[in-house]
């Protein structure tokens, strides 16, 4: 489970969903899910979505894990060009390791996006993406996010060191001598 990018998620209760509602569960192997980048030291970018979604509420969940900490950032999107139509979905909430995106609907409602930014991704832990919507029968979503690695403990302490020694070189050089005359 080497795979990555963002967060574990809060679960939604199952009491704002009908009965005839749907879920899904992907994983990094599913053909829903591709990541390009390297796992290991980032950066990292991830695709996702679902096409031609049943008519009722559905919840589709990613999960995956990512061998570095980090933050992360992304969105959703869907659009149609009839509202009410076989082809719309209505977004209800996206969720990333348990905090919410922030909705956007165009001014004609034909499309809406769910963005978020700066997730905190902790190395190891199972991290999840929870998309939450109606479908009126074909609906479909896409996503897309990115994982940017901060550096460790170790990595930081170097540089600071690497700078005080880079600080202490130019301000020997900086010594001026005068000659006697």
């Amino acid at each position: 489970m080497k795979y990555g990018l963002l967060g574990a998620l809060g679960i939604v209760s199952a009491a704002i969903f009908a009965p005839s509602a749907s879920a899904a569960v992907f994983t990094p192997a599913d053909p829903n899910f591709t990541v390009v980048g390297d796992i290991n030291s980032g950066p990292i970018s991830a695709f996702f979505g679902n096409a031609g979604i049943a008519a009722g509420n559905f919840q589709d969940t990613y999960l995956f894990t990512i061998d570095q900490f980090g933050t992360g950032s992304g969105s959703v999107t869907t659009s149609t060009t009839l509202l009410n139509s076989s082809t719309d979905l209505d977004l209800i909430s996206v969720f990333v390791n348990g905090l919410a995106a922030t909705k956007v609907v165009s001014a004609d409602g034909l499309s809406e996006t769910f963005s978020i930014s700066n997730v905190p991704i902790f190395s190891g832990v199972l991290n999840t993406i929870e998309i939450n919507g109606l479908s009126r029968g074909q609906g479909s979503y896409g996503g897309q996010a990115t994982f940017l690695p901060i550096p460790e403990p170790g990595t930081w302490a170097l540089m600071i060191a690497g700078f005080g020694l880079v600080g202490f070189a130019m301000r020997k050089q900086r010594t001026v001598h005068t000659a006697n005359a």
